[in-house]
Protein backbone atom coordinates (compact mmCIF):
# COMPACT_ATOMS: atom_id res chain seq x y z
CA UNK A 1 0.00 0.00 0.00
CA UNK A 2 1.60 3.67 -1.19
CA UNK A 3 0.26 7.07 -0.09
CA UNK A 4 1.01 10.29 -1.48
CA UNK A 5 0.61 13.01 1.47
CA UNK A 6 1.08 16.90 0.87
CA UNK A 7 1.27 18.50 3.85
CA UNK A 8 1.76 22.62 4.06
CA UNK A 9 4.96 22.36 6.33
CA UNK A 10 7.59 19.96 7.18
CA UNK A 11 5.66 17.82 10.07
CA UNK A 12 8.70 17.49 12.47
CA UNK A 13 8.97 18.53 15.42
CA UNK A 14 5.07 18.30 16.31
CA UNK A 15 5.11 21.42 18.34
CA UNK A 16 1.70 22.72 17.34
CA UNK A 17 -1.36 21.09 16.24
CA UNK A 18 -1.26 20.55 12.31
CA UNK A 19 2.06 19.17 12.85
CA UNK A 20 0.98 16.96 15.65
CA UNK A 21 -1.50 15.12 13.94
CA UNK A 22 0.59 15.03 10.65
CA UNK A 23 3.86 13.68 12.37
CA UNK A 24 2.00 11.03 14.34
CA UNK A 25 -0.56 9.86 11.57
CA UNK A 26 2.73 9.69 9.12
CA UNK A 27 4.13 7.39 12.26
CA UNK A 28 1.09 5.17 13.25
CA UNK A 29 -0.35 4.76 9.29
CA UNK A 30 3.68 3.54 8.36
CA UNK A 31 3.11 0.30 11.55
CA UNK A 32 -0.01 -0.03 9.27
CA UNK A 33 2.21 -1.18 6.26
CA UNK A 34 1.70 2.04 4.45
CA UNK A 35 4.51 3.37 2.32
CA UNK A 36 4.49 7.38 2.53
CA UNK A 37 5.64 9.33 -0.31
CA UNK A 38 5.53 12.68 1.52
CA UNK A 39 5.43 15.99 0.08
CA UNK A 40 6.00 18.56 2.37
CA UNK A 41 6.76 22.68 2.06
CA UNK A 42 9.44 24.39 3.54
CA UNK A 43 8.10 27.16 5.56
CA UNK A 44 10.11 28.55 9.10
CA UNK A 45 11.52 24.80 9.26
CA UNK A 46 14.40 22.71 8.94
CA UNK A 47 14.11 19.32 7.05
CA UNK A 48 14.20 16.71 9.27
CA UNK A 49 15.90 13.10 9.27
CA UNK A 50 13.35 11.96 11.61
CA UNK A 51 10.40 12.70 9.32
CA UNK A 52 12.85 10.83 6.89
CA UNK A 53 13.04 7.73 8.33
CA UNK A 54 9.39 7.26 8.33
CA UNK A 55 8.78 7.66 4.17
CA UNK A 56 9.62 6.16 1.17
CA UNK A 57 10.27 8.76 0.11
CA UNK A 58 10.29 13.11 1.04
CA UNK A 59 10.14 16.10 -1.31
CA UNK A 60 10.43 19.34 -0.43
CA UNK A 61 9.24 22.57 -1.96
CA UNK A 62 9.62 26.28 -1.58
CA UNK A 63 6.41 28.25 -0.16
CA UNK A 64 6.26 31.17 -2.63
CA UNK A 65 5.11 33.97 -0.23
CA UNK A 66 5.39 37.10 -2.85
CA UNK A 67 2.92 40.53 -2.54
CA UNK A 68 1.17 38.71 -5.47
CA UNK A 69 0.26 35.53 -4.27
CA UNK A 70 -1.78 37.73 -1.75
CA UNK A 71 -3.80 39.50 -4.26
CA UNK A 72 -5.05 36.67 -5.61
CA UNK A 73 -8.72 35.39 -5.38
CA UNK A 74 -7.69 32.19 -4.24
CA UNK A 75 -7.04 32.19 -0.89
CA UNK A 76 -3.25 33.26 0.37
CA UNK A 77 -2.64 29.81 2.21
CA UNK A 78 -3.34 28.07 -0.86
CA UNK A 79 -2.14 30.20 -3.39
CA UNK A 80 1.39 30.50 -1.68
CA UNK A 81 2.00 26.52 -2.31
CA UNK A 82 1.52 26.21 -5.55
CA UNK A 83 4.55 24.18 -7.01
CA UNK A 84 4.63 22.92 -10.63
CA UNK A 85 7.25 19.88 -9.16
CA UNK A 86 4.63 18.92 -6.88
CA UNK A 87 2.11 18.73 -9.71
CA UNK A 88 5.08 16.52 -11.87
CA UNK A 89 5.74 14.18 -8.83
CA UNK A 90 1.95 13.34 -8.25
CA UNK A 91 1.70 12.73 -11.71
CA UNK A 92 4.99 9.80 -11.27
CA UNK A 93 2.74 7.83 -9.57
CA UNK A 94 -1.16 6.38 -9.38
CA UNK A 95 -0.88 6.53 -5.88
CA UNK A 96 -3.79 7.92 -3.50
CA UNK A 97 -3.28 11.67 -2.54
CA UNK A 98 -4.00 13.00 0.89
CA UNK A 99 -4.17 16.71 1.02
CA UNK A 100 -2.88 17.56 4.34
CA UNK A 101 -4.89 20.74 5.31
CA UNK A 102 -6.79 22.76 3.13
CA UNK A 103 -3.19 24.94 2.59
CA UNK A 104 -1.98 21.94 0.47
CA UNK A 105 -5.15 22.12 -2.05
CA UNK A 106 -3.69 24.30 -4.91
CA UNK A 107 -3.80 21.03 -7.36
CA UNK A 108 -6.96 19.50 -5.94
CA UNK A 109 -9.07 19.58 -9.09
CA UNK A 110 -6.21 19.93 -12.03
CA UNK A 111 -7.21 17.48 -14.83
CA UNK A 112 -3.20 16.27 -14.80
CA UNK A 113 -4.83 13.99 -11.30
CA UNK A 114 -8.23 13.26 -12.73
CA UNK A 115 -9.66 9.95 -11.84
CA UNK A 116 -7.38 9.75 -8.90
CA UNK A 117 -8.71 8.90 -5.40
CA UNK A 118 -8.12 12.03 -3.23
CA UNK A 119 -9.12 13.05 0.40
CA UNK A 120 -8.46 16.32 2.03
CA UNK A 121 -8.12 15.90 6.37
CA UNK A 122 -9.48 18.80 7.54
CA UNK A 123 -7.61 20.81 10.73
CA UNK A 124 -9.95 23.46 10.86
CA UNK A 125 -13.20 24.99 9.33
CA UNK A 126 -10.59 27.61 8.09
CA UNK A 127 -12.61 30.35 6.80
CA UNK A 128 -13.88 30.76 10.51
CA UNK A 129 -10.22 30.27 12.37
CA UNK A 130 -9.17 33.47 9.84
CA UNK A 131 -12.48 35.25 11.07
CA UNK A 132 -11.56 34.78 14.43
CA UNK A 133 -8.05 35.95 14.26
CA UNK A 134 -9.31 38.87 12.65
CA UNK A 135 -11.97 39.61 15.19
CA UNK A 136 -8.85 39.06 18.07
CA UNK A 137 -6.42 41.07 16.08
CA UNK A 138 -5.26 44.63 17.56
CA UNK A 139 -2.72 45.44 14.22
CA UNK A 140 -4.98 47.00 11.61
CA UNK A 141 -3.21 45.40 8.05
CA UNK A 142 -3.40 42.22 10.24
CA UNK A 143 -6.80 42.15 10.85
CA UNK A 144 -7.51 43.00 7.03
CA UNK A 145 -5.32 40.54 5.93
CA UNK A 146 -7.18 37.52 8.28
CA UNK A 147 -10.45 39.36 7.41
CA UNK A 148 -9.88 38.92 3.16
CA UNK A 149 -8.56 35.54 3.56
CA UNK A 150 -11.43 34.58 5.67
CA UNK A 151 -13.81 35.58 2.67
CA UNK A 152 -11.99 33.95 -0.06
CA UNK A 153 -11.95 30.52 2.62
CA UNK A 154 -15.27 30.58 2.94
CA UNK A 155 -15.90 30.22 -1.28
CA UNK A 156 -13.16 28.12 -1.99
CA UNK A 157 -14.07 25.77 1.24
CA UNK A 158 -18.06 25.58 -0.83
CA UNK A 159 -16.28 25.10 -4.27
CA UNK A 160 -14.44 21.59 -3.05
CA UNK A 161 -16.64 20.70 -0.34
CA UNK A 162 -18.25 18.42 -2.41
CA UNK A 163 -15.61 17.23 -4.98
CA UNK A 164 -13.46 15.23 -2.61
CA UNK A 165 -13.25 13.12 0.62
CA UNK A 166 -13.04 14.79 3.70
CA UNK A 167 -11.37 13.34 7.13
CA UNK A 168 -12.04 15.67 9.84
CA UNK A 169 -10.58 16.52 13.05
CA UNK A 170 -13.61 17.21 15.06
CA UNK A 171 -17.23 16.08 15.57
CA UNK A 172 -18.14 19.91 15.07
CA UNK A 173 -16.55 20.25 11.65
CA UNK A 174 -17.70 16.78 10.49
CA UNK A 175 -21.46 18.12 11.04
CA UNK A 176 -20.65 21.67 9.11
CA UNK A 177 -18.80 20.13 6.11
CA UNK A 178 -21.34 17.13 5.86
CA UNK A 179 -24.10 19.64 4.59
CA UNK A 180 -22.27 20.30 1.66
CA UNK A 181 -20.75 16.90 1.37
CA UNK A 182 -21.82 13.41 2.09
CA UNK A 183 -18.02 11.97 1.92
CA UNK A 184 -17.27 13.13 5.04
CA UNK A 185 -15.59 11.01 8.21
CA UNK A 186 -14.52 12.14 11.31
CA UNK A 187 -11.34 10.89 12.18
CA UNK A 188 -9.68 12.12 15.56
CA UNK A 189 -6.72 13.68 15.84
CA UNK A 190 -3.47 11.30 16.03
CA UNK A 191 -1.20 12.73 18.84
CA UNK A 192 1.64 11.37 20.62
CA UNK A 193 0.20 8.78 23.25
CA UNK A 194 -1.35 5.17 22.99
CA UNK A 195 -2.22 5.09 26.54
CA UNK A 196 -2.59 7.66 29.52
CA UNK A 197 0.62 8.40 31.51
CA UNK A 198 -0.47 10.62 33.79
CA UNK A 199 0.63 10.56 37.50
CA UNK A 200 -1.14 10.17 40.66
CA UNK A 201 -0.53 12.11 43.68
CA UNK A 202 0.02 15.74 43.70
CA UNK A 203 1.66 18.38 41.55
CA UNK A 204 3.52 21.55 42.59
CA UNK A 205 2.24 24.30 40.16
CA UNK A 206 -0.94 25.21 38.35
CA UNK A 207 -0.05 25.50 34.26
CA UNK A 208 -1.26 26.70 31.17
CA UNK A 209 -0.21 26.38 28.15
CA UNK A 210 -0.02 27.29 24.40
CA UNK A 211 1.27 28.78 21.86
CA UNK A 212 2.15 31.99 23.20
CA UNK A 213 2.21 33.78 19.49
CA UNK A 214 -1.00 32.96 18.80
CA UNK A 215 -3.31 36.29 19.76
CA UNK A 216 -6.11 34.20 21.10
CA UNK A 217 -3.69 32.19 23.54
CA UNK A 218 -2.20 35.07 24.73
CA UNK A 219 -5.34 36.57 25.89
CA UNK A 220 -5.94 33.59 27.61
CA UNK A 221 -3.17 33.79 29.43
CA UNK A 222 -3.29 37.45 30.21
CA UNK A 223 -6.68 37.29 31.35
CA UNK A 224 -5.84 34.21 33.40
CA UNK A 225 -2.71 36.23 34.78
CA UNK A 226 -5.31 39.54 35.63
CA UNK A 227 -8.35 37.07 37.20
CA UNK A 228 -7.23 34.12 38.45
CA UNK A 229 -3.13 33.94 38.68
CA UNK A 230 -2.78 36.78 40.80
CA UNK A 231 -5.42 35.90 43.32
CA UNK A 232 -4.07 32.98 44.24
CA UNK A 233 -1.51 31.60 46.98
CA UNK A 234 -0.06 28.47 44.47
CA UNK A 235 2.85 28.28 41.96
CA UNK A 236 1.54 29.04 38.72
CA UNK A 237 3.19 28.30 35.06
CA UNK A 238 2.71 29.91 31.47
CA UNK A 239 4.79 27.99 29.48
CA UNK A 240 4.48 28.57 25.20
CA UNK A 241 6.43 29.59 22.07
CA UNK A 242 7.06 33.37 21.74
CA UNK A 243 5.33 35.25 24.58
CA UNK A 244 4.25 38.49 23.49
CA UNK A 245 5.56 41.57 25.38
CA UNK A 246 1.61 42.04 26.36
CA UNK A 247 2.00 39.08 28.56
CA UNK A 248 5.63 39.34 29.74
CA UNK A 249 4.25 43.09 31.35
CA UNK A 250 1.57 41.65 32.67
CA UNK A 251 2.97 38.84 34.71
CA UNK A 252 5.98 41.06 36.19
CA UNK A 253 5.41 41.59 39.42
CA UNK A 254 3.22 38.77 40.02
CA UNK A 255 3.74 36.69 43.29
CA UNK A 256 4.26 32.55 42.16
CA UNK A 257 4.44 32.95 38.73
CA UNK A 258 6.92 31.85 36.16
CA UNK A 259 6.84 32.59 32.15
CA UNK A 260 8.80 29.63 30.29
CA UNK A 261 9.51 30.92 27.03
CA UNK A 262 10.05 28.29 24.19
CA UNK A 263 10.31 25.24 25.98
CA UNK A 264 11.63 22.12 23.96
CA UNK A 265 9.05 19.15 23.03
CA UNK A 266 10.74 17.31 26.45
CA UNK A 267 10.54 20.44 28.93
CA UNK A 268 6.36 21.04 27.98
CA UNK A 269 5.89 17.54 28.50
CA UNK A 270 7.37 17.59 31.86
CA UNK A 271 5.89 20.88 33.02
CA UNK A 272 2.22 19.11 31.87
CA UNK A 273 2.93 15.47 33.56
CA UNK A 274 4.12 16.81 36.78
CA UNK A 275 1.59 19.93 37.29
CA UNK A 276 -1.37 19.37 39.81
CA UNK A 277 -3.82 21.23 37.88
CA UNK A 278 -3.71 22.40 33.22
CA UNK A 279 -5.77 24.77 32.67
CA UNK A 280 -6.60 25.13 29.74
CA UNK A 281 -9.83 27.80 29.17
CA UNK A 282 -10.24 28.71 25.44
CA UNK A 283 -12.10 31.80 23.48
CA UNK A 284 -13.21 29.68 20.39
CA UNK A 285 -13.90 26.04 19.67
CA UNK A 286 -11.83 26.14 15.75
CA UNK A 287 -11.17 22.45 15.13
CA UNK A 288 -9.68 20.42 17.61
CA UNK A 289 -7.29 21.81 20.39
CA UNK A 290 -4.57 18.84 20.93
CA UNK A 291 -2.94 20.35 23.38
CA UNK A 292 -6.12 19.48 25.87
CA UNK A 293 -6.12 16.23 24.67
CA UNK A 294 -2.31 16.00 25.43
CA UNK A 295 -3.02 17.42 28.42
CA UNK A 296 -5.48 14.27 29.33
CA UNK A 297 -3.34 11.79 28.64
CA UNK A 298 -0.16 12.94 30.52
CA UNK A 299 -1.53 15.57 32.95
CA UNK A 300 -3.44 15.27 36.32
CA UNK A 301 -6.73 17.41 36.64
CA UNK A 302 -7.92 19.46 33.94
CA UNK A 303 -9.81 22.60 34.21
CA UNK A 304 -11.59 24.03 30.98
CA UNK A 305 -14.59 25.92 29.90
CA UNK A 306 -17.52 24.61 28.04
CA UNK A 307 -16.09 26.22 24.57
CA UNK A 308 -13.18 24.15 25.17
CA UNK A 309 -14.47 21.03 26.31
CA UNK A 310 -17.23 20.85 23.01
CA UNK A 311 -15.01 18.15 21.18
CA UNK A 312 -15.09 15.92 23.47
CA UNK A 313 -18.18 13.92 24.05
CA UNK A 314 -16.77 12.44 27.58
CA UNK A 315 -17.19 16.42 28.86
CA UNK A 316 -16.56 14.71 32.55
CA UNK A 317 -13.08 14.63 31.64
CA UNK A 318 -12.52 18.53 32.75
CA UNK A 319 -13.70 20.25 35.73
CA UNK A 320 -15.38 22.67 33.89
CA UNK A 321 -15.34 26.54 34.87
CA UNK A 322 -17.39 29.09 32.84
CA UNK A 323 -15.93 32.00 35.05
CA UNK A 324 -13.13 33.35 36.83
CA UNK A 325 -15.02 33.00 39.74
CA UNK A 326 -15.44 28.91 39.38
CA UNK A 327 -12.09 28.50 38.42
CA UNK A 328 -10.80 29.75 41.63
CA UNK A 329 -13.33 27.83 43.19
CA UNK A 330 -12.27 24.51 41.65
CA UNK A 331 -8.70 25.34 42.26
CA UNK A 332 -8.77 25.52 45.60
CA UNK A 333 -11.02 22.43 45.81
CA UNK A 334 -8.80 20.05 43.63
CA UNK A 335 -5.44 21.99 44.87
CA UNK A 336 -5.87 19.39 48.33
CA UNK A 337 -6.64 16.30 46.58
CA UNK A 338 -4.77 13.38 45.42
CA UNK A 339 -5.03 12.42 41.85
CA UNK A 340 -6.00 8.64 42.49
CA UNK A 341 -5.69 5.68 40.28
CA UNK A 342 -9.07 5.81 40.44
CA UNK A 343 -8.91 9.27 38.30
CA UNK A 344 -6.58 7.69 36.12
CA UNK A 345 -8.12 4.47 35.27
CA UNK A 346 -11.44 6.44 34.22
CA UNK A 347 -9.08 8.50 31.64
CA UNK A 348 -7.92 5.60 29.97
CA UNK A 349 -11.20 3.93 29.57
CA UNK A 350 -12.88 7.52 27.75
CA UNK A 351 -9.85 8.35 25.89
CA UNK A 352 -8.33 5.24 24.88
CA UNK A 353 -11.46 4.10 23.35
CA UNK A 354 -11.80 7.34 20.72
CA UNK A 355 -8.29 8.56 20.96
CA UNK A 356 -6.46 5.16 20.08
CA UNK A 357 -3.42 6.02 17.66
CA UNK A 358 -3.51 1.97 16.70
CA UNK A 359 -7.47 2.00 16.37
CA UNK A 360 -7.56 5.32 14.40
CA UNK A 361 -4.66 4.34 12.07
CA UNK A 362 -6.17 1.05 10.85
CA UNK A 363 -9.55 2.84 10.50
CA UNK A 364 -7.76 5.79 8.32
CA UNK A 365 -6.36 2.21 5.89
CA UNK A 366 -9.29 1.06 5.80
CA UNK A 367 -10.83 4.67 4.03
CA UNK A 368 -8.24 5.22 1.79
CA UNK A 369 -7.89 1.53 0.78
CA UNK A 370 -11.36 0.31 0.28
Amino acid sequence: MDLNVVTLNIPYPPDYGGMIDSFYRIKWIKAEGVSIHLHCFEYDRSRSEEIESHCTTVNYYQRKTSLWNHLSKIPYIVKSRNSIDLLKNLQNNDFPILFDGLHTTYFLNHPYLDGRKKFIRTHNIEHLYYKSLAYFEINCLKKIYFSLESRKLRNYEERISSSVNLLTISSQDSNYFACNNKKVVFLPPFHPFEEVISNKGKGEYILFHGDLSVRENSLVACSLIKNVFSRLNYNCIIAGKKPQRTLLRKAHGVKKLRIIADPDQGEMEYLIRNAHINILPALTSNGFKLKHLIALFAGRFCISNSTAALNFEDKSLFHIANSDEEMIKIINQLIMIEFSDESISKRKKSLEKTFSNKMNAKKFTEIIFE
